[in-house]
């Protein structure tokens, strides 16, 4: 009778226990869907934060202090003052199709990225990677310093991928297969809705994957994302908006995470457009704008900085002097002599924003500055895919409304690129940059980088309305996210 008793009081225990499952999945809410999984030919730094790093690796990446690191390279070393740059390949990495990885496969994927990496082929001319046993090379007319940095960190990321998925692309040559050597196997994309990432069991490298699957999901409403972390349907949301900083704080369960300037609020002028191609068009937008406003509107009161710099704050190598009097003018009367003194004659000027992150918002705020110095103003507000191909039409509008997430190199910067959106194809500038892009020493580069950036301010390629801090928001159970320009997982566990 009292082993029944003890058999009863024992299942009754079992019954009334809760076993609650490991968690094998971590579901993410992002804030944009990317046009192109494609990464050699998407900027968008959205599919960076999906498939870099755990699916698709670098040879070399920038770790958390921006020292270059070596990853899917054993190691590498420059000669003739930056002209020859080789790396040597590690042994025994696998590719997700269990074969291991080849220099000809990094040699075919790198000459892919400076095909259509503009910035880069301007660089290389007609230089390309070379391979042989376990080592690529490539030589160079003239020195590139800081190469390494840039295939670490460049907005068209440098990753390697099979050579069998380099052939494998759809009708405009983008890429349908992402065979990589990441600790994560690209599962499946639901436009729309959300890739899937799934643990690599073969993968031996010095990432953990401690989690089975990876979740990217769309969510551009930045209340739904907001409200689906704090009930537990996502574990980790990013572009947390600023005016919920305060009630987020005081909750215990979740951790908001702000960091640095992460990146530029970029006003993007397209000098081909109908409007902004005459240059005191975009000295007026300039002398009128009240930038302070223009970041407030789309970030809060928080989430922002007025660092009146190209370059983000915490990059004091390249930081220039002086720059205040160049920015957030903010001076109607000015503005309005500037366009009496052109005959401005109530031309449309177009404005092109996506919905995404109160970036529509901005849109309007700077309609309103506009329409106080007497200029007509149209506002274009799409979602943030539709914008990215928008943006390509030179005569769909006159300013462009985005953001750029920083970079190592001024010269990496999107908008100066003369084949990118905006078309900063100006000949003194291509100038300058080319010869930043071929300095033999970092004074040189910084004494031509000077030049450059106060010319920028006179050019007007864009109006850098000021610099976004990152902010994220999860779960405080979820541990080991990197933040480190961006958001990984590939350590993350619960």
């Amino acid at each position: 009778m009292k082993k029944l008793l003890l058999a009863i009081f024992l299942l009754c225990l079992l019954l009334s226990c809760k076993v609650e499952k490991p968690r094998d999945t971590i579901n993410i809410a992002l804030s944009q869907e990317m046009p192109t999984l494609d990464v050699h030919r998407n900027s968008s730094q959205v599919i960076r934060y999906i498939l870099c790093g755990n699916t698709l690796e670098r040879l070399i990446d920038l770790d958390e202090n921006g020292r270059v690191v070596c990853t899917l390279a054993e190691s590498y070393t420059q000669e003739n003052g930056g002209r020859t740059w080789s790396f040597k390949i590690k042994k025994e990495v696998k590719l997700h199709n269990s074969r291991a990885l080849t220099a000809e496969d990094v040699a075919l994927s790198l000459n892919r990225w400076i095909e259509y990496y503009s910035a880069i082929r301007n660089i290389a001319g007609t230089s390309r990677f070379t391979y042989s046993d376990d080592e690529v090379s490539i030589s160079f007319d003239n020195p590139v310093i800081f190469f390494d940095q840039i295939m670490a960190s460049s907005p068209y990321a440098a990753v390697i991928l099979a050579k069998e998925s380099l052939v494998q692309t759809d009708e405009k040559g983008f890429l349908t297969s992402y065979i990589g050597t990441g600790p994560y196997v690209f599962d499946s994309y639901e436009s729309g809705q959300c890739v899937t990432l799934k643990k690599f069991k073969e993968y031996k490298g010095e990432k953990k994957a401690y989690i089975e699957n990876l979740k990217y999901f769309f969510v551009p409403d930045s209340v739904v994302r907001t409200l689906g972390l704090e009930s537990g349907k996502y574990d980790f949301i990013n572009d947390v908006m600023s005016s919920d900083f305060e009630r987020l704080r005081k909750n215990d369960d979740l951790v908001l995470s702000l960091g640095d300037e992460a990146g530029s609020f970029v006003l993007l002028f397209n000098k081909r457009g109908p409007l902004a191609k005459n240059q005191y068009i975009r000295n007026a937008v300039n002398t009128a704008l009240d930038l302070n406003g223009v970041m407030r509107s789309c970030y809060g009161a928080e989430g922002y900085t007025m660092n009146p710099s190209y370059m983000e704050e915490w990059q004091k190598t390249w930081l220039v002097d002086g720059l205040e009097k160049y920015h957030n003018i903010n001076d109607k009367n000015k503005a309005k002599e500037i366009l009496e003194e052109n005959d401005y004659s109530n031309e449309v000027f177009t404005i092109l924003s996506s919905n995404l992150s109160n970036m529509d918002k901005s849109a309007l705020f700077i309609k309103s500055e506009l329409e106080k110095i007497g200029m007509k103003v149209e506002v274009i507000i799409v979602d943030w895919s539709t914008m990215m191909a928008y943006r390509n039409d030179a005569d769909k509008y006159d300013l462009c409304i985005t953001a750029m997430t920083s970079v190592p190199v001024p010269s990496l910067k999107l908008f100066y690129d003369p084949e990118y959106a905006g078309w900063s194809d100006d000949e003194y500038l291509q100038e300058l940059l080319g010869h930043l892009n071929s300095s033999q020493t970092i004074e040189e580069a910084l004494d031509i980088w000077n030049t450059l950036q106060l010319y920028s301010f006179e050019y007007l390629p864009v109006i850098v309305a000021g610099h976004y801090n990152s902010g994220y928001l999860y779960r405080k159970e979820l541990k080991g996210v990197i933040e480190n320009n961006g958001f990984y997982f590939y350590n993350a566990y619960f």
